[in-house]
């Protein structure tokens, strides 16, 4: 067979990947050897799984190298170990939302893309979120797979270029259980800190809070960041927020954060940036676009295109930090002059 054919026969057949590894985790496969390795018994055994399936099953992992076997014992790889719950990078809960929620939405795609519908709403007839506030599951899921990703971003970079004493109060909007208020207010040593968000996560937030030993300095308050805002802040956070909702949602979002943000108070955007133009590397970028629309009807944008919502509420990129990840964060300022800025900012981090 021709290697070009072989090349569209592989990307069909893309789904047996993610499923693969989805059901590896689901069954707790890698949580089972993350400490000891075990023969296929043991294993079979401790998962209650049939012995002969299983040792198919684990065939194919070590081809994918997320597993290796010596003198008949499965262990880990390092692959491996991050997708086990006890890896301190681990990336279990974002392996258990995509296979519960995300691929079960992508197989609507086609009658989106001809009905114009978010492919999650023809599954099951309401918005991602409204479904999320409904199901104590389908919200423990995403919320697990958000600490993670939240947990493991690194703002360093924040404190490293501004006086952190400067930083007095800091508002995350749609801050979910807090995992990056926290590491904000670790950094920055005076400031105190609000939480707002829905009332279904308050309890989560809270214990986070108390966690990282912050009761005197954050706390939770329920709210919408489609309503006015009330609370006045040095600094204001929306991570992962935006690329959740369409051009118009998201300038309501953004509107009301101008409207309490005096000239000398800085936004945090907190996303990934798609490129301006279409290459084979950008694939994932792109892909994570038409995700992010399967999903709940959002989009990613680019830089030009975070400027054009910027633009509509009197707001500017005034600094962009590149993280460790593929994560970009803008630091957003008031704009009262509708001044013509091009690209002149100040620019952090490793390109």
């Amino acid at each position: 067979m021709d290697v070009e054919k072989m090349k569209i026969i592989n990307m069909i057949q893309g789904y047996s990947h993610s499923y693969i590894v989805y059901s590896a985790v689901e069954l707790g496969i890698f949580n089972a050897l993350f400490s000891k390795s075990m023969t296929n018994q043991q294993l079979a055994t401790e998962l209650h799984l049939s012995p002969l399936l299983l040792e198919r099953f684990m065939k194919v992992l070590i081809a994918m190298d997320f597993v290796y076997q010596e003198n008949d014992q499965y262990s880990l790889t390092s692959l491996g170990e991050k997708l086990s719950n006890d890896s301190e990078d681990s990336m279990a809960a974002m392996i258990l939302f995509n296979g519960r929620i995300c691929m079960k939405a992508w197989g609507y795609f086609y009658e989106g893309l001809k009905k114009n519908i978010s492919p999650i709403e023809l599954m099951e007839g309401e918005a991602f979120f409204e479904i999320n506030e409904m199901s104590q599951n389908r919200l423990g899921t995403f919320n697990d797979m958000m600490r993670q990703s939240s947990s493991q971003l690194n703002l360093e970079l924040l404190f490293q270029t501004r006086k952190v004493t400067d930083i007095k109060r800091i508002v995350d909007i749609g801050g979910g259980a807090g995992d990056v208020i926290t590491q904000l207010l670790q950094g920055f040593p005076l400031a105190e800190g609000i939480i707002l968000d829905k009332d279904y996560i308050k309890a989560e937030a809270e214990e986070t809070i108390r966690i990282s030993r912050l009761q005197k300095r954050c706390q939770f308050i329920e709210g919408d960041f489609f309503l006015p805002l009330e609370h006045k802040a040095d600094m204001y956070v929306l991570s992962r927020i935006l690329h959740d909702w369409d051009d118009r949602q998201a300038t309501a979002i953004l509107s009301n954060i101008a409207a309490v943000m005096a000239d000398d108070n800085v936004l945090l955007i907190i996303e990934k940036i798609l490129p301006e133009n279409v290459s084979r590397q950008a694939l994932p970028a792109f892909l994570g676009d038409m995700h992010i629309w399967t999903l709940c009807n959002g989009q990613e944008r680019t830089e030009s295109g975070y400027e054009q919502l910027l633009q509509q509420v009197n707001l500017y990129i005034a600094r962009k930090h590149f993280t460790d990840s593929d994560i970009v964060i803008l630091e957003v300022k008031k704009d009262e002059q509708h001044t013509d800025r091009g690209k002149d900012y100040e620019i952090f981090g490793a390109l």
